[in-house]
């Protein structure tokens, strides 16, 4: 976001390291630092340091150090941008914005209001006999239920109006967030009304959106979201996502499902590791933001057509993030839920069955008969494997493909593609950059090949933070405006002087490694003394010029 520089410097005045981290994990007292086991890499002996005076952490294991923003950025997998957001809010320092950005001061009321419509669907849920009722009959126990902040529209839209007349919220607010409609006689009538709720929060769990499920069956329609707003656009957002964040992370995998009930049976029975799309294809967001924490992705979708279109989707936007693909199909007429109901033993069974779908591809083509119906499943076979950007991955798959159908492997031929997106992108004002960075992202841009080949260690580097962020979106090939920005500005970016800015730079960052480990050495033990010094052979430093 384009956050004013005088916000950012003075979070990162204020962000204490000690108190941040702690936040998030459990620190031990060592000398004057603090330790903990490294929540980045598995590990059974802490290396990770923190040191509150130098306002620094350090892992000796995996070597990933920095600030409080370097922290939340690396634990959360968000943005520069968030990352400062999430501090200020913390340490309740206003955040403003750059001109062309006030807008976003208004979404952040705008989600202020949505938190308060939150509370109020929870306060009606304790007082509905039905809704309890049929939250009963569901399986939901209460702390799941207040776990998930599920809550109940009332039928009786002056409830909802003497709220926001008591809260301050106006219309305007409730018509922006896709809460209401207005009738001819000038009442509201909330759109969710008679419906359980579930509220829909984005990946830093605030609530941009609700949910909601009629509690007859006979009710159409059965579900129904909200439509699309200016904090809530369904291509960008997973449903629980922020709640299954930490076991993500831990378990480098994630479950797929497509409902609300569907992912919090999952969720009561024991599997945290889940997510919803709440019927919506997946998109490139969703690929990106799940690759920040997963390798592997379980589908748990229908057996149907439909089901089957979900994951060819699904296998298309998470392959090019090298997230391994699983099918889980459901038998005809049991939906996640159902499973649930018998069990985490049964869910874990049906997981278990799960099947790298370009291998589910491979058992269909083997038990087609039908030689047009088996091309065309062997033409999807290889339209997904396109996706793949690994060719030497790809190759195995054409291997198992070959071996499977009798036909050479020479036979088939790959088309490397590019998943279609438009993405958003979002920065700080290019100027407040250093010289020397805007001079190296000019020359990334200009000359990238050039330089890559000249220069490799961009992960030991120094350089502000906004900076790293935006080298690692020129090295990912990603685009933003602000990076098309620095095309016009008047700075020499030639190869030859950008290589010799990013030795300086890697010089300044062992020598501020060195200053790091000088200031926790003193805290650590026998067991990572020797891990350091393993770590340290293998350390390439140096000059960074190949030759």
């Amino acid at each position: 976001m384009a956050i004013s520089q005088e916000t950012v410097e003075e979070v990162l005045r204020t962000a204490n390291v000690y108190d941040v981290i702690s936040d998030y994990i459990n620190l031990e007292k060592a000398g004057s630092n603090y330790r903990a086991l490294c929540p980045f890499h598995q590990e059974k002996t802490p290396s990770f340091m923190v040191s509150p005076t130098k306002n620094i952490f350090k892992c000796f294991g995996c070597g990933k150090s920095g600030s409080a923003v370097n922290f939340i950025m690396e634990y959360e997998g968000i943005s520069f941008g968030e990352a400062v957001i999430k501090l200020a809010e913390k340490y309740n320092i206003p955040v403003k914005f750059t001109k062309s950005d006030e807008n976003i001061s208004k979404k952040r009321d705008l989600i202020s209001v949505a938190e308060k419509i939150k509370k109020f669907y929870k306060e009606q849920l304790k007082k509905s006999k039905e809704a309890k009722e049929y939250i009963k009959k569901r399986g939901l126990l209460p702390g799941t239920v207040d776990f998930f902040d599920i809550g109940f529209s009332p039928f009786d839209h002056s409830e909802l109006t003497a709220f926001c007349e008591k809260e301050g919220i106006t219309v305007q607010q409730l018509k922006k967030i896709g809460l209401i409609t207005v009738r001819d006689d000038g009442k509201i009538k909330d759109k969710f009304a008679g419906r359980l709720i579930f509220p829909i929060k984005d990946h830093r769990g605030r609530t941009v959106a609700f949910g909601g499920r009629t509690l007859k069956e006979q009710g159409q329609p059965k579900y129904i979201n909200s439509p699309e707003t200016e904090i809530y656009s369904k291509g960008k957002v997973l449903y629980g996502f922020f709640e299954a964040r930490d076991s993500l992370r831990e378990k480098k995998e994630v479950v797929i499902v497509e409902g609300y009930i569907d992912l919090i049976s999952l969720y009561q029975t024991g599997i945290k590791n889940v997510v919803a799309t709440l019927g919506t294809a997946m998109t490139h967001h969703h690929g990106k933001i799940l690759s920040k924490f997963v390798k592997k992705a379980i589908l748990m979708f229908d057996s149907d057509s439909a089901g089957k279109k979900a994951a060819v989707r699904a296998s298309k936007i998470l392959l090019p993030f090298r997230i391994d693909v699983y099918y889980c199909p459901l038998d005809k007429g049991m939906d996640p839920d159902d499973i649930a109901k018998k069990g985490y033993r049964e869910v874990e069974a049906y997981l278990r069955k799960s099947k790298d779908f370009l291998f589910f591809l491979l058992d269909r083509i083997q038990e087609q008969k039908d030689l047009k119906k088996r091309k065309d499943i062997i033409d999807l076979y290889l339209e997904i494997l396109s996706y793949m950007p690994d060719k030497h991955v790809q190759g195995l798959y054409i291997k198992e493909l070959s071996d499977k159908t009798g036909i050479p492997a020479d036979m088939f031929q790959v088309e490397r593609r590019e998943p279609a997106f438009v993405e958003e992108k979002e920065g700080l004002n290019i100027e407040d950059l250093y010289y020397r960075e805007k001079m190296v992202l000019k020359g990334l841009l200009e000359h990238k090949d050039e330089i890559l080949r000249m220069f490799t260690d961009f992960d030991k580097i120094t350089g502000s933070s906004y900076f790293l962020y935006l080298l690692n979106e020129i090295l990912k090939d990603g685009e933003t405006e602000e990076l098309e920005q620095l095309r016009n500005i008047d700075i020499p970016a030639d190869p030859e002087s950008v290589v010799y800015a990013l030795n300086q730079m890697h010089k300044e960052w062992i020598h501020q490694q060195n200053e790091i480990e000088a200031t926790l050495f003193s805290s650590v033990d026998d067991s990572l003394i020797k891990k350091i010094f393993l770590n340290k052979k293998s350390l390439h430093t140096g000059g960074k010029e190949k030759k």
